[in-house]
């Protein structure tokens, strides 16, 4: 008993896939008319009205409910590669951040090597003269810079 219900259930399942194919077939099929009454109306129609000319517009519509969008959008191939040129260039502006970063700590710990040497001011080409509060003041200055570029 058991084997021929599930029988019946496989055959009536079959059986009404069967009987959706020439439905969807049907309506893939559908014919689109397009016609003017005697008072100048226009109407549009599935089916084509009796005694009066009308046109078949079926041809000149787009088909609908058919999703295009995918062929605007990129492939999985392109979509790899952008990712890849865009972790290439993150990559390069972190290397050239890093690069400029380690040329400012350079700058700052020469200028504070510098203005902590008192020799520097003595022999400085413009000779002028620059008081101790004034160096002392361009050495804070310059480890602020250092502790800015260098840590």
């Amino acid at each position: 008993m058991k084997t021929l219900w599930k029988a019946s259930g496989f055959v009536t399942a079959v059986l009404g896939l069967l009987l959706c194919f020439p439905l969807v077939a049907a309506v893939a099929e559908t014919k689109l008319y397009k016609w003017v009454d005697a008072n100048g109306n226009v109407h549009y129609s599935d089916k084509k009205p009796k005694g009066q000319a009308a046109e078949d517009i079926s041809d000149k519509l787009p088909a609908a409910n058919i999703d295009s969008s995918h062929e605007k959008l990129p492939s999985l191939d392109n979509v790899r590669q952008l990712r890849q040129q865009d972790a290439e260039r993150k990559q390069k502006q972190q290397a050239a951040q890093a690069k400029r970063r380690q040329k400012a700590c350079s700058n700052a710990r020469r200028n504070l090597s510098r203005y902590s040497s008192r020799s520097y001011f003595r022999y400085r080409p413009e000779n002028e003269k620059i008081s101790e509060t004034q160096r002392q003041e361009m050495v804070k200055k310059a480890k602020a810079q250092v502790q800015a570029h260098c840590s």
